[in-house]
């Protein structure tokens, strides 16, 4: 029997274009960054604009980035580090980088919510070949290494957590080689895959990710269980002063607007259809329940936790953000961006 094993994939997208923001002081290391980057007389009119240009304000943030301080990497506890079963074909410096994201995504998560990330297997590799192999020890059907080899020629990134040949596992599964884009973008993947293990080991609903593509999840709708994820890797990240919520929002509407469905379509893994940066707009939902229920991120935690009580994700949704699914639907189409 083909029996799959089904995480939460994250597909490979461009990068969001800055938007125009308020211009903002810039200090010595940041302007004498931008004098070397863009030039002297391109410095100047960044300092005289009240609004910065997309270009601009790209040019800037770059500049804070390289500027900033660097983030001390915590260490974590005995018996809560993950397993790092990475490709030895992986350089030191992919190695190293890999154990900083993870690292900053676990106590992240600590900071953030307060919960303690499980323990779980990174497998990460620049070959989808050596991921394959890896990731179908979990899986029991005879075509594993040739459908996952596919899936991760064009996908980032997966994790999940359920039932091994030998007992429950978590894990994480990412091809390096697409990984591009500036540190912070990189680090927010590994943060939104750290996330959905979160969701899983809290809830406990191992079997969610095998519902049919044109049903709802045991955990919730779609958008909910992507945008919950991806807005709070952007949030912890944002926290670690990579990046800005305001800046990031930014980044979201615009991509978001040029998605004419309603977030009601966006229930089943199968009405995603071909929409481009399609998580713009499940972050921006999730943003917006936050901004309702008093910006309270532990809230999240508190959805999922209802879910492990049995309580069916409508239930779940109305006790945890204090309204029903159909009222924040209606909602959420009175406030969202459109084209």
């Amino acid at each position: 029997m083909k029996r799959i094993w089904v995480g939460a994939v994250v597909v490979l997208a461009g990068v969001f274009p800055a938007s125009m923001a308020d211009a903002v002081p810039i200090d010595a290391a940041v302007k004498k960054c931008l004098e070397k980057s863009v030039g002297k007389s391109a410095t100047r009119s960044i300092e005289r604009a009240k609004k910065l240009t997309a270009k601009q304000q790209r040019s800037v943030d770059a500049c804070k980035r390289s500027t900033a301080p660097t983030t001390t990497i915590p260490t974590l506890p005995p018996g809560t580090e993950p397993i790092y079963d990475l490709d030895p074909a992986l350089s030191a410096a992919d190695v190293a980088k890999i154990k900083e994201w993870t690292t900053l995504a676990i106590t992240g998560h600590q900071k953030v919510f307060g919960v303690q990330v499980s323990t779980f297997t990174n497998n990460i590799s620049r070959d989808p070949v050596w991921i394959a192999n890896r990731d179908c020890r979990r899986h029991f059907w005879t075509t594993c290494v040739a459908d996952r080899t596919n899936l991760f020629k064009t996908n980032w990134a997966m994790a999940g957590c359920g039932p091994s040949p030998v007992q429950l596992e978590c894990y994480h599964v990412a091809n390096l080689a697409l990984f591009q884009g500036e540190d912070y973008l990189l680090l927010k993947t590994f943060v939104h895959e750290v996330h959905h293990i979160v969701q899983y080991q809290t809830h406990k609903d191992y079997e969610a990710g095998r519902a049919p593509s044109n049903t709802v999840r045991g955990d919730g709708p779609h958008w909910l269980f992507e945008g919950l994820a991806e807005w709070s890797a952007y949030y912890i990240v944002s926290d670690l002063g990579r990046t800005t919520m305001d800046a990031t929002r930014a980044d979201w509407r615009p991509w978001a607007a040029r998605i004419p469905k309603a977030l009601s379509g966006f229930e089943t893994f199968g009405g995603r259809e071909s929409f481009v940066n399609l998580y713009t707009l499940y972050a921006l939902a999730v943003d917006e329940l936050m901004k309702l229920n008093g910006n309270t991120p532990k809230s999240i935690i508190t959805y999922y936790q209802l879910l492990g009580e049995k309580n069916p994700w409508p239930t779940a949704f109305q006790r945890a953000f204090g309204m029903t699914v159909q009222d924040f639907y209606v909602h959420f189409e009175r406030v969202r961006p459109r084209s």
